[in-house]
């Protein structure tokens, strides 16, 4: 029976967060104008007193379809918090108070610094990326002239894949920490794989991307300085003596003999 009034919690719960989220899409789908000034406020700073400060559609349903999608995707952005609380109150009766600490802590930072990155894409990533593309156009003399008519579709859709890449971009060094947290990662871990990560990001910044080298440096830029930064903060925060699971499983299984010289070598305790 126990099992049922966890179910029975989980559904209401789950059934109060996408309620709030869509009350949110219903709020701004009604006042889409405001939404769209926000999104399009990097590229109209870009091309204000010019021409070609306009944006064009060129099918019928294309707008309305577009700001269905800017609606929930903006509506999803602000219920995201809902969702992470719902979580953490429905999960953390089944934990221990340290558990249920680290886990708030971990849930907390992680909304922090997906707003964050949010916020960076907005202010930093978008406006030079913008900037890039737009220093493309060409107004020779006796040739015609290369200039920038934005389709609105397309421009929303890079627009909001920009913000979320970012956003998840961001929650790197959370991941890294916590891991750490629970033994899987180390300083020693980190700093001999570091080549292996760094390909990681390259790729993870090529994925989540438009294909140009600009926004992917963008992307690459801000993990990499987030990966050292996370060594730095292991370094420093956590016990140097901790042993990961890969350690704890070599020495269980005789792989790794508790020789002084070799651990110490090693750095692995």
């Amino acid at each position: 029976m126990k099992y049922l009034e966890y179910l029975k919690e989980l559904r209401n719960r789950l059934l109060f967060s996408f309620s709030f989220m869509f009350l949110c899409f219903l709020f701004f789908f009604l006042n889409i104008s405001l939404v769209v000034e926000t999104l399009t406020h990097p590229l109209y700073e870009l091309l204000n007193n010019k021409d070609n400060n306009r944006m064009i559609f060129t099918g019928l349903p294309e707008v309305f379809v577009s700001n269905l999608k800017v609606s929930f995707f903006v509506a999803f952005l602000f219920s995201l918090p809902i969702f992470i609380i719902q979580i953490i109150l429905f999960t953390s009766p089944a934990l221990y108070k340290k558990e249920k600490k680290v886990f708030v802590l971990v849930s907390i930072m992680s909304i922090i610094f997906f707003f964050l990155g949010i916020l960076f894409a907005y202010f930093f990533l978008i406006p030079m990326i913008w900037s890039f593309f737009i220093s493309y156009e060409s107004f020779v003399d006796g040739s015609l002239p290369i200039q920038l008519e934005s389709r609105y579709s397309e421009y929303m859709k890079l627009t909001m894949f920009l913000l979320l890449a970012s956003g998840l971009s961001f929650e790197f060094p959370i991941i890294i920490i916590f891991l750490t947290k629970l033994g899987i990662f180390n300083e020693y871990f980190l700093k001999k794989n570091r080549k292996f990560f760094l390909i990681g990001i390259l790729i993870f910044s090529a994925l989540f991307t438009p294909p140009d080298i600009i926004s992917q440096i963008g992307i690459a830029i801000p993990l990499i300085i987030f990966y050292e930064f996370s060594i730095l903060f292991i370094k420093f925060f956590f016990d140097k003596k901790v042993k990961n699971v890969f350690h704890i499983f070599m020495e269980k299984s005789g792989l790794l003999r508790k020789n002084t010289y070799i651990l110490k070598t090693r750095k692995l305790i």
